[in-house]
């Protein structure tokens, strides 16, 4: 054990402990970052993350362990979660990203990270920003279907109905989830219409953007087979809440993550920014209707919400600026409404990308993250070995 914190919301008391980090991949001929974690069967666990400096070329690398992260060798080149880009022969299928659930039918069910017409025309960093050069009208999503060994069931293409916008471009981060009526519902991440260019590049020669991002709820009523826009969430409808001069967000809501709570809530919760905290969105309703989105008071990217058995709700998160140390955390409501969150409890402060995956293992949260050069700039905090680690959290209620 490493740490350990205790808190209490006057009814409820908790105490919250950490494992040491078991290194899961290391590497120390290149900066390895953005973990994606699909749980199999049994311990069967598939895990891919990028090889690269963020913002350069980022490769995909994969691997397989049959001991639930004790031992790992190289993924097969026929997985069934490898898609080779016919061009370039590297895989595109980043569980880093994208959307990913696993519905009541004992399935993994996934919506890939971008439209499908981002794969079959590749961007290319030389043509600008992706979100400035990817924005387009009536995009089609992709969705696939895989059992619990690894086969995979179904692939088809689908267009959401009811987006209020005409051109946007996309990068999907969320679960899916099934509700009580057996629908399924997820959060898309879009840029509507395109970024704001600014004057000037940044220290690595990059083009200077003001991005406005924004989550949308969106929902099916036949098991993924199709699509439609049920609500959207945009910094410039909720002002003024937070950021720089009169903008709600430093980056607008984004990185969203999706929930359904115990008391039959559903709860949304999106990055806003490098700096600014991150806020959230509930349903009451069934997911027909959402509040106004509100800070939680803590910044963090690529939230990741998770309810423990315990009933305590758990986000994983974190976030450092560039070129600084990151702070990976968890907040914990401890009434499992996500009405009030607490201090977050830190597990790995360091060089590292704060994005993560998750899972709970015998009434314990398993948390994926990297320790790692996270920079744009080259010479900036190098580190001679790179890894990819489990942490394993134990709440206890007591």
């Amino acid at each position: 054990m490493i740490k350990q914190a205790r808190y209490s919301n006057g009814s409820r008391e908790v105490v919250i402990s950490a494992s040491e980090p078991d290194v899961w991949v290391e590497a120390t001929d290149s900066v390895i970052n953005f973990p994606g974690l699909v749980e199999l069967e049994g311990d069967d666990l598939f895990l891919s993350y990028h090889r690269g400096r963020h913002g350069g070329v980022e490769p995909l690398a994969a691997i397989v362990s049959s001991d639930l992260g004790g031992t790992w060798e190289p993924a097969p080149d026929d997985s069934p979660f490898i898609d080779r880009h016919p061009d370039t022969g590297l895989n595109t299928m980043d569980f880093g990203s994208g959307i990913i659930g696993y519905p009541s039918d004992g399935t993994i069910t996934r919506i890939d990270t971008y439209p499908l017409e981002n794969y079959q025309e590749p961007y290319l960093s030389s043509e600008g920003p992706h979100h400035l050069v990817q924005q387009r009208a009536d995009s089609t999503f992709q969705l696939r279907r895989w059992s619990k060994s690894g086969e995979l069931l179904e692939l088809h293409p689908f267009k959401v109905e009811g987006f209020p916008w005409e051109m946007a471009s996309y990068e999907n981060y969320s679960r899916l989830i099934e509700l009580d009526n057996g629908d399924y519902m997820t959060v898309f991440e879009q840029q509507v219409g395109p970024p704001e260019v600014l004057e000037g590049l940044s220290p690595s020669g990059r083009q200077l953007m003001q991005y406005s991002f924004s989550s949308s709820v969106v929902r099916s009523s036949d098991r993924g087979q199709t699509w439609k826009f049920v609500e959207h969430f945009h910094p410039d409808d909720h002002k003024p809440v937070y950021g720089p001069g009169d903008r709600a967000v430093d980056e607008g809501f984004d990185e969203p993550d999706v929930i359904q709570l115990d008391n039959g809530d559903i709860l949304c919760m999106m990055r806003t920014g490098g700096y600014s905290p991150m806020f959230q969105s509930r349903s009451t309703d069934g997911g027909e209707t959402w509040s106004a989105p509100e800070s939680v008071g803590w910044q963090g990217v690529k939230p990741r919400l998770q309810k423990l058995d315990n009933g305590v709700l758990a986000c994983v998160a974190g976030r450092g600026a560039y070129g600084h140390p990151q702070i990976t955390h968890v907040m914990l409501s401890l009434d499992g409404t996500g009405e009030h969150w607490e201090y977050p409890f830190a597990f790995h402060t360091g060089p590292g990308c704060s994005y993560t995956s998750v899972m709970q293992r015998d009434e314990k949260l398993h948390v994926v993250y990297s320790h790692s050069d996270f920079t744009r700039e080259l010479g900036t905090n190098e580190l001679p070995t790179q890894s990819i680690r489990r942490i394993v959290i134990d709440v206890q209620v007591a």
